[in-house]
């Protein structure tokens, strides 16, 4: 007899056959930011076209947020996933109803990154309850802020409403030939001091926490060009600690990447990005809306 879980829409036929369909499997590329947006955006085309979304529990993305509903084909004698048709994009970082306009009727493997709000806006509030971080990163990244705050008022005279500011640094590799050739900008000094100063005028004490990864090239950028007595260099700890570090802080700001987006997004708060993250007229500019609004969320503020 057929049995129906109802909390995934997966049908049982025996123990040792799983059949899933209609089914979107994802096709995972790129580091934790990427798999993010990958997996939200699925997860908001699946729930408007009735689909499945495939997840298996040992996807990163199911290891890093264990809140997130799986459907694990681990142990079926066959996989829907192996023999999916191929669905794409037309742009990286822009909506496209060409992501949504496959039958349902298919079992479709989705090669896409998929870096639009729009795609998962309508399950939103879904996203948030199932982007949360297991309860040790979650206290790692507390203690983390806690200390270099601690630290901090301990040496100053000023405490009272103290405003903390996320900083995220990215370089690195967008500084690689093949990334400029194709388009890549990064966030120049004048940009932290505007942003900076955007938060220090609406405030009257801040605090800015900078965070960059371990490369040194990323680190000696930050030694060098952002000092002061109100910002602290952060040690790059894990993917994992500091994205949801940064995401405690009371604002934030970002330059470039998809790491610096969903810290900011799950943070919730003011949040300035760089808006010039793509050379005119190269390849990558060509793959956002033509006013990047499709990337950055409402409410932000570009500089």
């Amino acid at each position: 007899m057929t049995t129906v879980h109802r909390q995934y829409n997966v049908k049982y036929h025996s123990a040792q056959t799983i059949t899933i369909k209609p089914c979107i499997c994802p096709y995972w590329n790129g580091g934790l930011g990427n798999l993010m947006f990958e997996y939200a955006s699925l997860y908001g085309i699946s729930q408007l076209k009735e689909m499945t979304l495939v997840i298996n529990q040992n996807d990163t993305i199911a290891t890093v947020f264990p809140n997130i509903p799986q459907v694990n084909t681990t142990y079926t004698t066959s996989n829907p996933c192996d023999n999916a048709s191929v669905v794409s994009e037309r742009q990286a970082c822009a909506f496209g109803m060409e992501s949504y306009s496959f039958k349902r009727s298919a079992v479709v493997l989705h090669k896409s990154y998929l870096q639009s709000w729009r795609y998962f806006q309508l399950v939103k509030n879904d996203i948030r309850k199932q982007f949360i971080f297991k309860l040790d990163v979650q206290h790692q990244a507390r203690a983390n802020i806690e200390h270099q705050v601690k630290q901090y008022l301990n040496n100053s005279a000023n405490f009272k409403d103290l405003q903390i500011i996320g900083v995220h640094i990215r370089r690195g590799d967008y500084l690689l030939k093949d990334k400029i050739e194709f388009g890549y900008n990064v966030a120049t000094k004048q940009y932290f001091d505007d942003a900076m100063d955007y938060f220090k005028s609406k405030y009257n004490n801040t605090l800015f926490l900078a965070f960059t990864e371990s490369k040194t090239e990323d680190l000696k950028w930050r030694e060098e060009h952002l000092n002061g007595s109100n910002i602290i260099h952060m040690e790059p700890k894990s993917k994992e600690v500091d994205m949801c570090s940064i995401s405690l802080c009371n604002h934030t700001i970002i330059t470039v990447g998809t790491f610096g987006w969903w810290s900011a997004w799950l943070g919730q708060r003011t949040t300035i990005y760089y808006k010039d993250v793509a050379r005119r007229n190269s390849s990558l500019r060509n793959d956002f809306s033509s006013d990047i609004t499709d990337l950055f969320y409402p409410g932000w503020i570009g500089m």
